[in-house]
């Protein structure tokens, strides 16, 4: 039988600035990773998915408090390569 590691739980707090009345969206979930490597590659694709083009900052922070990754974007993600010239 193999055995299973307990997952750890972290907390994702983001800011996600938007065109609105209040102008921010506040978000705060936990999330359970197996390893702080496995949290934060999950950390990174939940704050990719809450951003949606969208500026703002991410902190996931273990169960101490500590800040094990953070992330700011300002403005919608700018496209790999060289930019295209006229045609």
């Amino acid at each position: 039988m193999a055995s299973t590691e307990p997952l750890a739980p972290y907390r994702l707090q983001c800011v996600i600035h938007r065109e609105s009345a209040s102008g921010i969206i506040i978000h705060d979930e936990q999330i359970l990773g197996a390893s702080e490597a496995a949290a934060v590659a999950d950390a990174k694709t939940r704050f990719a998915q809450l951003l949606a083009g969208r500026s703002g900052s991410a902190a996931l922070r273990d169960v101490a408090g500590r800040v094990v990754w953070s992330a700011r974007q300002d403005g919608p993600p700018r496209a790999e390569g060289p930019v295209p010239g006229p045609p």
